[in-house]
Order: C-alpha cells, then sequence, then structure tokens
C-alpha cells in the first residue's frame, strides 16, 4: 500500500503538521526535552550501560523527525558494551519526505553521523516494515508505515521501554485506542517501562487497564505533568491465533554451525557473526556458491503485484533491504551494480497488468514507473522493442562474490565438509560427515538448497529443483553497451568483467547438468525479442558462448522455508483435529520443534531478495531477538505449514 507522506508547514525552521495542527517537537529546545521525557523517564542510559552483550529494545508511537532515535542512537554509542545490540522499533503514519526529514535533520549537527546513515537507507512511501542499520549492525531500526494499532499487532518482540511519542491525544485520537494500547501491552514484560508526554485522562486509563502501573511526574519546562510507569502483568488473557506457528523459546547462543555455503548460508553466517556469535560454516564442495548461487551475476529486483500479497510483501520487503545492505558494505559497486532494472512487457496481457499497476498506485513512483520504449531505449543505451516497468533503484549482483565478502568475518571459520546425518543427545547435535568424522554443535541451521531435506528430521520439506542455464560470452568494445539490467522473458545485465552473462532456461523436468547448445539458442532467442542489437552483436558469436547449468531450489508455494524445524510427528498429533475443523481452538497446544534446528532453503531464483531478510529474520529469532519481518509473512514461511496444509486436506 502506498503511504501518504506528511504535509508541513515549516515555520522558523521548525515543522508544523498540516494533518493534526500539532508541532513535531518543542522549537525552543527540542533536544532537552525528548532527552527529558523520554530518555531520563525510562532511564534509557543505565539500561545501556548495564546491557551487558544484550539486545535492549526500545519502542516508540510516532518516528516523526527521528529526533528521539537520534538521541537514544547516541547515547547507546556512548555507554553501551561492544557486543550488545540496540533495537529501536517506530511506527509513522506520514512519514515526513526525504527532503523534509533532510531539512529537519540539519537542525542537529552534531549528530550527523547518526542523520547521514537515517537519510541514505531511508524508505520510500511504501506500507510496511523496514530496516535501517547503523554502526555495523549494532543498531537497527525497524521503521514501520502505517497505523499504529495495526503495525503493532503484526510485530513479534518484547520490549524494554516505550516512548508513547506522537501528537497529542486532543490532535490525534485515533491513534490513542484501546487497541494500540493492548498491542503494547502484549509486547510488554513484567518490567517495561514507558514514558509519555501527555498526562491526559484516556492515556492514563487505557495503560492502567492493560496492566501498566501509571503514575505523573512533573512535565519538561512549564509542561505541568507527563506520565509514566511500569508494566505488571497484562489483564487480558492471552490467546494464540494459530498455535502451529509459534516459534520456539531461545537465547543466544555462542555458536553456531552452518550446513550449506550458498546465498542463504553465507548471509546467514554473518548475521550471526555480527551478534557476536561464533560460526562454523560448512561447505561441501572447494568453494563457495557452487550451485544456485554461483552464476556470475544475477538480478536485483522485485516482480511486484497488483494488489498486496504475502508473496509480494516479503518480496518488496527484501528487495528493500537487499538494496540497503549492499548500499552499506559496497558503496563503490565492486561486486554490484543499482544500474536500474527494466521489466518488460512481452506480452498484451504484461502491458495490461503493468499500466493497472501503475494506476492502482500501489507503488510510489520513486520504487517503480511505466515507461515507452523510446524512453527505455535510452536509460538502457540500446534498442528495447518493449514498453515495461523501470526500478531505478534495483541492479544486478555478484553472487558468489558476496558470499565470500559475507564471510571474511573473524567469528566466521568456513570448512571443507560434507554432512550426511544429524542426531541429537545429550543437549548437542551429532553431525555424521562424509569423511567419518562427527562434529557437535549446540545450535545447526540447514542451508544446502534441495538437499536440505535429505535428514530424518526435514525430510517432510517438499523441496523441487529448477533447472536453469545462463549464457556468457565476452563484451567487445564494438558491442553495444547495455547500461540496465533487461528482463523480458529472461534477463541480461550489463557487462561485468567484460563478459555479458544472460539467460536463463527454466526447465521443471530437466536433469542434465552438463551446459547445452539448445539452451544458448533458446537464451539468444529471448534475447532477439526485447534487445534486437544486443542480440545481433551476441548471436554472431554464438559458437564461442560459455555456459553455467544449476538446479534453482524451490517449493510448492513458491515460498522460502525459514524458521525452527518442526517435529512432524508431534505436529501431527497435536493438530490432528485440523483433519475435521480447520478453525478447531486449540486450548495449550504446543508446537513441537527439533531443539536448536532451523532452515533456510527454497529461495529458487529470488535468492538475492529473499536470503538477505530471511538471515536477519533467522538470526533474530536464534538470538532473542524483535523479528524484522511482519508476523504474517513470517507464518507464511515457516517449515511448519506443509504439515498444516496436509492436516487440513486430510493428506497426511
Amino acid at each position: 500500500m502506498k503511504i501518504s507522506t506528511a504535509s508541513l508547514d515549516w515555520k522558523s525552521e521548525s515543522p508544523h503538521s498540516n494533518q493534526y495542527e500539532d508541532i513535531y517537537f518543542n522549537p525552543e529546545d527540542g533536544i532537552s526535552e525528548s532527552f527529558y521525557v523520554f530518555l531520563e523517564a525510562n532511564k534509557s542510559p543505565q539500561l545501556f550501560k548495564e546491557s551487558h552483550d544484550a539486545c535492549i529494545t526500545i519502542a516508540e508511537t510516532g518516528f516523526g523527525t527521528g529526533l528521539n532515535f537520534i538521541l537514544t542512537a547516541s547515547e547507546w554509542l556512548k555507554h553501551s558494551p561492544k557486543q550488545s545490540k540496540l533495537k529501536y522499533i517506530s511506527v509513522e503514519k506520514f512519514p515526513l519526505s526525504r527532503s523534509d526529514l533532510q531539512k529537519a535533520l540539519k537542525q542537529w549537527p552534531q549528530f550527523q553521523e547518526i542523520s547521514i546513515a537515517i537519510l541514505e537507507q531511508y524508505p520510500c512511501p511504501q506500507a510496511g516494515y523496514h530496516t535501517i542499520t547503523i554502526n555495523h549492525s549494532h543498531i537497527e531500526l525497524l521503521l514501520m508505515f502505517g497505523d499504529a494499532a495495526e503495525s503493532y499487532s503484526r510485530l513479534n518482540a518484547k520490549v524494554d521501554a516505550w516512548y508513547l511519542d506522537g501528537f497529542a491525544p486532543s490532535k490525534n485520537p485515533d491513534m490513542w485506542s484501546p487497541e494500540l494500547f493492548r498491542e503494547i501491552a502484549r509486547l510488554s514484560k513484567p518490567g517495561t517501562t514507558f514514558s509519555t508526554f501527555t498526562a491526559a485522562g484516556i492515556v492514563k486509563r487505557g495503560l492502567r487497564d492493560v496492566g501498566f502501573d501509571v503514575r505523573k511526574q512533573k512535565g519538561f519546562g512549564r509542561k505541568r505533568e507527563m506520565l509514566v510507569g511500569t508494566f505488571v502483568e497484562n489483564q487480558a488473557p492471552k490467546t494464540i491465533d494459530k498455535p502451529w506457528f509459534e516459534l520456539p523459546a531461545s537465547a543466544k547462543p555462542k555458536g553456531v554451525t552452518i550446513i550449506g555455503g550458498g546465498l542463504s548460508g553465507c548471509l546467514t553466517a554473518q548475521a550471526l557473526a555480527e551478534r557476536g556469535v561464533k560460526v562454523t560454516l560448512l561447505e561441501q564442495e572447494n568453494q563457495l556458491a557452487t550451485g544456485g548461487s554461483g552464476n556470475p551475476q544475477g538480478a536485483l529486483y522485485a516482480k511486484l503485484p497488483v494488489k498486496q500479497t504475502t508473496q509480494g510483501e516479503l518480496h518488496l520487503s527484501g528487495f528493500l533491504y537487499s538494496v540497503n545492505m549492499l548500499k552499506r558494505l559496497d558503496p563503490e559497486e565492486s561486486f554490484w551494480s543499482q544500474c536500474g532494472v527494466m521489466q518488460l512487457a512481452t506480452s498484451d496481457k504484461e502491458l495490461a497488468r503493468q499500466n493497472n499497476l501503475i494506476e492502482q498506485e500501489t507503488y510510489p513512483q520513486e520504487l517503480v514507473s511505466l515507461k515507452g520504449a523510446e524512453e527505455l531505449s535510452e536509460i538502457a543505451n540500446t534498442s528495447v522493442n518493449f514498453d515495461g516497468l523501470f526500478f531505478p533503484s534495483a541492479g544486478w549482483v555478484s553472487p558468489r562474490a558476496l558470499c565470500e565478502h559475507f564471510v571474511d568475518h573473524p567469528n566466521i571459520s568456513v570448512v571443507q565438509q560434507q554432512v550426511n546425518d544429524l542426531s541429537f543427545a545429550e543437549g548437542h547435535w551429532q553431525l555424521a560427515t562424509k569423511s567419518g568424522e562427527f562434529l557437535s554443535a549446540s545450535h545447526v541451521v540447514i542451508c544446502n538448497a534441495e538437499m536440505a531435506n535429505q535428514f530424518n528430521q526435514t525430510d517432510h520439506l517438499p523441496l523441487k529443483t529448477i533447472r536453469g542455464q545462463v549464457s556468457i560470452t565476452q563484451a567487445k568494445a564494438t558491442n553495444n553497451q547495455l547500461n540496465s539490467v533487461v528482463c523480458g522473458d529472461g534477463y541480461i545485465s550489463p557487462a561485468h568483467n567484460q563478459q555479458y552473462c544472460f539467460g536463463a532456461t527454466y526447465d521443471l523436468q530437466g536433469k542434465e547438468r552438463n551446459v547445452t547448445q539448445d539452451d544458448h539458442e533458446s537464451n539468444l532467442e529471448k534475447l532477439s525479442k526485447v534487445l534486437p542489437d544486443i542480440h545481433a552483436d551476441l548471436a554472431a558469436e554464438s559458437n564461442d558462448l560459455q555456459g553455467r547449468t544449476a538446479f534453482r531450489c524451490s517449493t510448492p508455494d513458491y515460498m522460502p522455508i525459514v524458521g525452527p524445524a518442526p517435529v512432524q510427528d508431534q505436529f501431527i498429533e497435536t493438530f490432528a483435529q485440523l483433519r475435521k475443523d480447520r478453525k478447531w481452538h486449540f486450548e495449550n497446544a504446543k508446537a513441537e520443534h527439533h531443539p536448536n534446528l532451523y532452515v533456510n532453503t527454497g529461495h529458487g531464483s529470488k535468492g538475492l531478495i529473499t536470503c538477505p531478510i530471511s538471515a536477519e529474520l533467522l538470526a533474530s529469532m536464534i538470538c532473542d531477538e524483535p523479528l524484522p519481518l511482519p508476523k504474517d509473512v513470517i507464518d507464511a514461511i515457516n517449515p511448519a505449514r506443509f504439515i498444516i496444509k496436509k492436516l487440513i486436506k486430510q493428506t497426511i
């Protein structure tokens, strides 16, 4: 869903909301007021000093100009231990535009470094969850665009302190609702604190009703009173809508062993290593990314649905996350390029779909726009035969180079080893290897693509392979020089290391591992349809084409499998009533999982946009941190979903 940005009136360089007819911060001394009302009242600096290696979670209602976050991040950098982590969660229904935010942040030059990091990663006005990472992942801002109560209802987290900001209840009564107070209580734990600038009765009563001990204290400056308090207990009974998707309790481990050295394995390793976890990465081949992650280049973009779907939300969130990650990691663009991606409408049906997508205004123009063939030809620097969508922030990535970059970390050890069997005994996993060795690990993540279901614990996962071949050729000086990734029935990227990589075939039945001339011809035929001049150059050298064949690992619903590994027999026994009634209410039912065993696979051809966010999700699960995706999206990729679907369909 497209989000409307804030309508502002600037008064003496301070923003004033036209929607709510209220100020964003005290124009006289906004920093002191925010520090007093939110940081001091919640004892945040003291909390940071005592965090040790834990993750501290601050949640806020009303991101506004980001002042509260900037002050909190600044204090965190002053006081927190090296291995601790700050997760700051905020929500905004009418976010500032990038230009307005930049103007607001200029007022606080002492926080320039943090402000620049925010602006570089600030999301386009698109509903959903957006992650901004600062200071090598030791500070993460989860910024949710949308209604406060709805956004928090989709969150999986335990909050240490609440900054109840936002416009005054008299100006914005819809936000200060019973629904929001219930979500605040759900996400709190005994001892969770809150503070707010207001002393309004609706806020005081609302928080008391859901289990907070609420007190008044002196407000800032001329303001007489404000509210503070501590969560005691949730008065409402806890109900679990889908107990089969409840995640097991976890605590940050000292070490994790990962099976598989492709994109999912390497990115999961890096996400854990950045949290101070020692990672052993097991790869059976003598180099990383030899399977589906091994192509020289891959297109980085999301094919967006006209109306938002769970899959579409995952792909868009993942795409935006990947772009921000790559901009941070490789600003020189040595192993990726933000050259833009065009998705051509090669049929009347696809053109109608694209027109509908733009007419619905589902997505902001800075994310995607519809352009004619002539304009796309200018962008691509070669003749383009079709109209299509253009994604200016998209591009291409070299997956293997990305993998190699990620594992170059002091907390990651790469070991060439093939694992044949898993067993659990005395609190540890025993990994039986092909060489006859037995490795021990407290936590294991299975990331070895289509081989992820080779183990007894995961043999119920319905994985399938899809054969694909790309064609590779030298880019000569006389060739047309392509400036953008072009996707039609296949794709081609601008030359990298003086080579063009294009394709790819999509063969659901193919098992051939060799590169074939027939597939080269198929790739050239697809290219001829969309880029005639590029095709003419490359077809002249068709006998010199090189190539690579790999097998994408996919699933029946084309969604990845990310999360804890369920115990199939226990799931069937516990949730057997679903065979008779899919709406059955299970009381005190517990989803059983194999202890500290996780899966990250099934990314198909979307690995560049789903692997990074999935790695962050999995690392957050394992380390007991707030999760970076909405709960319904997390449920949609839960490994247990296939067991539940079979129970409902009575096929198991």
